[in-house]
């Protein structure tokens, strides 16, 4: 078989004698979604996707199989140069329109006269004119179009959907709401979003949610120290058992990206508070919370392989405004505190914290599905700004400085052990990836949510995790 001699085309085409596994490695390297199959003289045979290699998993087909017994033989294809009127007959022509869904686009090949592949021309839903692949910069034509988001309802679940949704991505939301719907409900009537109610130890479940995404993002857990401590056995089930679970399911699917998040908590107490951390430094958990998100880091990596590539988020402490809102997280307590005229008790204050606004942390998710799979693949990240390492009591002087009636009470007796500073080169360096929002933009949006009455009492217990799981416990 003689190579194309485009070198984009090339990425993408696969001998009919070869396995399902290496079609779906052309199909990450390609980053489009798609395969072309040729016989052994180069010519097109057929065409395949990534949807069709998982629904053939699905059917009970081996990855090892032969490509060419799934492979489309009968594609939409263009043969040689065609007119823009052609063109936009062949765009309103039902061949095409039937495969375009919303924020889709489909890749035709085009071939000379050898019948070989030599172009690719793009449909788009919504009638914009198509065009050849040369014509577009590589992130205006992710391979990543349909995302399921676990945990969609929570705190950077809610948020990240939203933001997922404005990026022209199909967004499948998976949870079991323990904390109810605040965080999606409006969303439900939106077409870009598809929600799945259910637990994430349920196999049934998480098969349903995977089918047809490209991509998986992992955010489901019990999050926070004092929460995981009212039911160890159901924190561990949770938050790494279920972990394991996705894990084997994305694998099998072949769903190649998962983006799971971790924590910069698994750093614990470092070896020299204020000395910034970097993904390579040791780790020394002082939680259940914690402790699980390093297990859970392990059981994907080491599930890595050409064909799986997940990537490992270690987020810093979030802060700001949510449609599932938190009380229960320092930046946000603290402006609640100040908003309300109420006094500020700071335990300590001399432990260090990396601290990320909420629309800063689900652009880090966006930021990895748009990267090339090779930059991501068995990565771990840190995900905040060097910025934005903070001691407590240096936050309680922030919230002063916009809220200046507000009393501060610093006490010496320290409740929380955690004391790290973290280190965030590696996320810029690869990926480009910077914040945009301060811990003055999250105080500033906390304080204007509660005076004007949009969050009118921020100690009801739905705003708390503890304190939801407690009252769910004591019903039970």
């Amino acid at each position: 078989m003689s190579p194309p001699e485009n070198e984009n085309i090339a990425k993408l085409t696969v001998s009919e004698k070869e396995s399902i596994k290496t079609a779906m490695r052309a199909i990450d390297n390609g980053a489009l979604g798609i395969a072309f199959v040729v016989d052994e003289n180069g010519k097109f045979a057929g065409l395949v996707t990534d949807g069709d290699v998982r629904e053939a998993i699905l059917r009970g087909t081996s990855v090892e199989d032969p490509i060419s017994g799934i492979m489309n033989t009968q594609p939409v294809v263009i043969t040689g140069e065609v007119t823009e009127e052609e063109l936009l007959t062949l765009q309103n022509s039902e061949p095409i329109k039937s495969k375009l869904g919303v924020g889709s686009s489909l890749k035709v090949p085009v071939l000379d006269g050898n019948l070989g592949v030599k172009d690719i021309m793009v449909f788009h839903h919504g009638g914009r004119k198509a065009a050849p692949l040369s014509h577009y910069r590589s992130r205006n034509l992710k391979a990543v179009k349909k995302v399921l988001v676990i945990g969609c309802s929570g705190y950077l679940g809610s948020v990240l959907v939203r933001k997922l949704i404005s990026r022209r991505f199909v967004v499948y939301g998976l949870d079991k709401q323990l904390y109810g719907n605040q965080g999606i409900k409006d969303l439900y009537d939106n077409e870009s979003f598809n929600f799945i109610e259910g637990d994430i130890r349920d196999i049934k479940v998480l098969m349903e949610g995977i089918r047809g995404c490209d991509a998986v993002i992992h955010l489901a857990a019990i999050v926070g120290d004092p929460a995981c401590k009212l039911d160890a056995e159901e924190t561990i089930t949770i938050n790494y058992l279920a972990t394991k679970i996705i894990t084997e399911v994305c694998k099998y699917s072949q769903i190649n990206r998962l983006v799971f998040a971790s924590t910069c908590s698994v750093y614990g107490v470092g070896e020299t508070p204020g000395t910034l951390i970097t993904e390579g430094s040791s780790l020394n958990p002082v939680s259940l919370y914690a402790a699980m998100k390093i297990k859970s880091e392990m059981a994907i990596l080491e599930a890595v392989d050409d064909n799986f590539s997940p990537t490992i988020l270690r987020m810093a402490t979030l802060y700001g405004l949510s449609p599932r809102m938190r009380f229960d997280l320092v930046v946000n307590l603290f402006a609640a505190r100040a908003a309300n005229k109420e006094p500020i008790t700071i335990f300590g204050g001399n432990q260090w914290r990396p601290l990320l606004h909420l629309d800063d942390a689900a652009e880090a998710y966006v930021t990895c599905l748009e990267a090339p799979i090779e930059k991501v693949s068995g990565q771990i990240f840190n995900v905040g700004s060097d910025q934005q390492n903070y001691m407590i009591r240096e936050l309680g002087e922030i919230v002063k400085g916009i809220v200046p009636d507000v009393q501060i009470e610093n006490r010496d007796d320290q409740v929380d052990e955690r004391n790290y500073s973290v280190n965030f080169d590696k996320i810029t360096r690869i990926l480009g990836y910077r914040t945009r929002k301060s811990v003055e933009d999250g105080i500033s949006e906390i304080k204007q949510a509660l005076e004007t009455g949009t969050i009118s009492n921020y100690m009801d217990s739905v705003y708390s995790n503890y304190e939801s799981l407690s009252e769910q416990s004591n019903i039970v």
